[in-house]
């Protein structure tokens, strides 16, 4: 039996596999791995499917249909509630046999609302497990915080999103590098780098998701903009989103992407967005357009520079409308450190009070209020976030 299991980085491996070895968690041994399961993370440079030594893989990397009996996912993967997540296992049974099973983690109703992740009944309204003959893919409750997905006597429907672009589309894209670069090292680079934007946008959109809804409820329209370098993924995300009401967006690139990615972007998701997403580039010293929207975000896009920081932070401030909200979000450089991260408290607070949410759950981080997880290591590092509030998403509400 070929199995793997999925880890957001190789330090949560010993824990991860933990979870599924556990008697508690499997009494009946129904779902326990096999000794030589393979670990691969989202972030590992192995671009292969099979391992080398104690190396985990790259669970991205163009693999064969057909290949695998069973996919864990571990504590420590984001389980969240959107359809990017929902995609992903779209995919992911793709990879299986066709009697194979994914094998993941599942909070109860209240935890899973409270973090944003997903719970019994968010899989079950997508794969409509209960309708076995006539429905798309079966799931089944195995043990105490353990689920199964099977697919059923019919695919589910496709499910549009970011991850479903990377993974139809990247074959092509790679094939085009080729042809253009000069050897294989060319393209991991670029591969690389496209594997770390399409991966951070799956937080990224399910926690700007649990900020609209929060603030704006789930009909209300709302317009975005976006000071960003990551090709559109984040509207994009939101305009496919059937959780809340974005009609309209735009995206204003920081730097200058890889062309090929941002033209098979573009043309891929032209009948989804229609015109409702401009994709442009912004330009420091050009006139702020008249369009204001209901929420503006500024991710990694600062500097560092308090001057700069606070003119380009003050230019985003004015596009949003009153009642509107600004989401500054930075997870590189220095922005890491404490100190950074309450120089950057301190430039927002000249707009407003600044709310806090998390990055590891899609949930409002309050003082009084501590969040469980199913990984203590994840747990761990929700405190960490609670006190040094480095790479968090801060919200300042504009007041009517």
């Amino acid at each position: 039996m070929t199995q793997a299991i999925l880890h957001l980085t190789e330090e949560f491996i010993s824990e991860d596999l933990d979870y599924y070895f556990s008697g508690a968690r499997d009494k009946n041994n129904q779902i326990r791995p096999d000794d030589n399961i393979l670990s691969m993370t989202p972030v590992s440079d192995q671009l292969s499917f099979e391992t080398e030594g104690d190396k985990a893989g790259n669970f991205f990397f163009p693999t064969l249909p057909n290949i695998l009996d069973r996919i864990y996912i571990g504590t420590s993967i984001p389980l969240f509630a959107n359809n990017w997540g929902a995609s992903l296992l779209l995919q992911l049974l793709k990879v299986l046999i066709p009697d194979g099973t994914i094998i993941l983690p599942v909070y109860p109703e209240g935890q899973a609302q409270e973090k944003g992740y997903w719970s019994r009944s968010f899989l079950e309204n997508i794969f409509l497990s209960r309708q076995r003959w006539t429905g798309f893919s079966n799931v089944r409750a195995e043990n105490d915080g353990v689920m199964s997905l099977r697919v059923g006597r019919k695919w589910p429907d496709p499910i549009p999103s970011t991850i479903e672009w990377f993974y139809q589309q990247r074959a092509n894209m790679m094939l085009e590098d080729l042809l253009v670069s000069s050897g294989n090292h060319g393209i991991q680079a670029v591969y690389s780098s496209l594997i770390d934007n399409v991966w951070k946008n799956y937080t990224h959109s399910a926690v700007v998701e649990r900020i609209i809804l929060d603030h704006f409820g789930a009909k209300t329209s709302v317009t975005i903009q976006n000071l960003t370098n990551d090709y559109g993924l984040l509207i994009t995300d939101l305009l496919l989103s059937p959780y809340v009401s974005v009609v309209k967006g735009v995206t204003y690139k920081t730097s200058v992407v890889q062309e090929n990615v941002a033209r098979n972007f573009h043309h891929y998701f032209a009948p989804y967005t229609k015109d409702r997403h401009l994709i442009t580039a912004y330009d420091a010293n050009s006139s702020v357009p008249n369009e204001k929207s209901d929420v503006v975000c500024v991710f990694n896009s600062l500097n560092g520079s308090s001057d700069s920081d606070l003119i380009l932070l003050g230019t985003a401030w004015k596009q949003v409308k009153p009642g509107g909200l600004l989401i500054v979000y930075e997870d590189s450089g220095v922005n890491n450190q404490r100190t950074r991260a309450e120089e950057l408290n301190k430039l927002l607070e000249k707009f407003g009070s600044v709310q806090f949410y998390s990055s590891i759950v899609a949930s409002r981080i309050q003082e009084n209020t501590a969040i469980s997880h199913y990984s203590t290591i994840q747990e761990n590092y929700l405190v960490k976030e609670k006190r040094d509030k480095t790479r968090v998403f801060r919200v300042v509400n504009k007041a009517h």
